[in-house]
């Protein structure tokens, strides 16, 4: 039998509780929630949590101030709401600190300002999925090459 939906929303909001997630309301300039559906766009993002995630991730606090003068239209403001995990909030507020002790809403508007003005393809690599690099030692390098070596099959 189907869950009903109340019933989905509350094992939901328990798993959040588990991860200790948070959500994050940010009331910023109708522009940017504009930039930012351009940004999912571009990049074939379709989660708003997911893009300010890799944002927040991939964040070059150095390029984000450069966009702190600049100009939108003036608009009414937007809602972006998205839950984050203590990890990812820690490094909004390191982000934010970087970025002259601004707001956790003003350093979201300027990472968006500054990924969207690189355009649709420089926009990637403020939205790239961070990837970790594996390295084999010697040592188990040395143990596979022996395993293969050794005609046993799996």
């Amino acid at each position: 039998m189907a869950k009903s939906g109340q019933e989905r929303s509350a094992k939901t909001a328990l798993k959040r509780q588990e991860k200790k997630e948070v959500e994050l309301r940010h009331k910023v300039r109708h522009g940017i929630t504009e930039m930012l559906a351009d940004l999912m766009r571009w990049n074939e993002i379709e989660e708003a949590g997911e893009a300010l995630q890799l944002l927040i991730l991939n964040a070059d606090p150095v390029a984000a101030l450069s966009q702190a003068a600049a100009d939108l239209p003036l608009s009414p403001s937007g809602l972006i709401r998205h839950h984050v995990r203590p990890g990812i909030l820690d490094r909004l507020d390191d982000v934010a600190q970087s970025l002259r002790g601004a707001s956790q809403k003003h350093a979201i508007e300027l990472l968006i300002l500054c990924a969207h003005t690189a355009g649709p393809e420089g926009s990637a690599r403020h939205l790239r999925i961070p990837r970790h690099e594996i390295t084999i030692s010697e040592n188990v390098s040395r143990q596979l090459e022996e395993f293969a070596n050794t005609g046993i099959e799996t």
